[in-house]
C-alpha cells in the first residue's frame, strides 16, 4: 500500500524525476512516500529500485537501516542490483 504527500502546489510544477518503484513512476521532487511491509523481503523488493535510481541519478542517497534489515544485507543488495554500486560507495 502506498501513499504519496506532496508538500505544495509548486511541486506539481517541477520537474518530473523516476522514482524507480513502478507502481508509483515519475514523481515530483520532494515526494514523500510510505510504504508499509510485511518482510525483510518486502522492504527489500522496494527499497533497492528506489536506491537504483536516486544512485544512476546522481542524487545523494542515504538509507538508514534497522531490524529486519541490517546495513550489510543493504548493500548486499544493493550490489547485485547496482553493477557499480562498490564505486557509488566509495565516493559516498
Amino acid at each position: 500500500m502506498f501513499y504519496t504527500l506532496k508538500l505544495g502546489e509548486e511541486l506539481m510544477n517541477e520537474n518530473m524525476r523516476r522514482s524507480g518503484i513502478d507502481i508509483i513512476g515519475d514523481v515530483p521532487w520532494g515526494t514523500h512516500i510510505c510504504q508499509f511491509y510485511n518482510s525483510k523481503e518486502d522492504l527489500t523488493e522496494i527499497l533497492v529500485p528506489y536506491f537504483k535510481a536516486g544512485l544512476e541519478n546522481n542524487e545523494f542517497c542515504l538509507w538508514i537501516t534497522a531490524q529486519p534489515l541490517e546495513a550489510e544485507d543493504a548493500k548486499e543488495a544493493l550490489r547485485g542490483a547496482v553493477s557499480d554500486f562498490n564505486d557509488y560507495l566509495a565516493k559516498g
